[in-house]
């Protein structure tokens, strides 16, 4: 009896933990969807594990703060040459670190770059 209990009450945790991260992405997408801001995200680097999507970081300025964040994978499928690229992204004003990357808006338009925060150096890639 033991057993099965213990069986039962994880499963019920593993249930709840899925559910509540479920909830939280649907709500961040409907948000999203609503009143997002756009701004422009770099990607700093890509770590590819074996046989698992890879986790882009990237970094961003909303006002004078600079934010680095890091995403899964799963949609595009980046690769090592999308590092130091720019690209556009919806971002919730109350919180800045709930972000969507859009992979099929590169920005390349320098004036743009630096209205958004980032520095010659970064935009050079140094």
């Amino acid at each position: 009896m033991k057993i099965k209990t213990k069986g039962i009450l994880i499963f019920g945790l593993m249930l709840s933990i899925f559910l509540v991260a479920y909830i939280r992405s649907y709500w961040a997408d409907e948000e999203l969807r609503k009143e997002s801001e756009m701004k422009i995200a770099r990607i700093d680097s890509i770590f590819v594990p074996p046989k698992w999507s890879p986790t882009i970081y990237i970094s961003y300025y909303i006002g004078k703060k600079k934010y680095t964040s890091s995403k899964s994978d799963v949609q595009y499928k980046s690769s090592k040459k999308d590092i130091k690229k720019f690209y556009e992204f919806k971002y919730l004003p109350n919180h800045p670190k709930i972000i969507r990357l859009n992979f099929s808006k590169q920005i390349t338009d320098t004036t743009a770059i630096l209205k958004a925060g980032f520095s010659r150096e970064e935009i050079e890639g140094k």
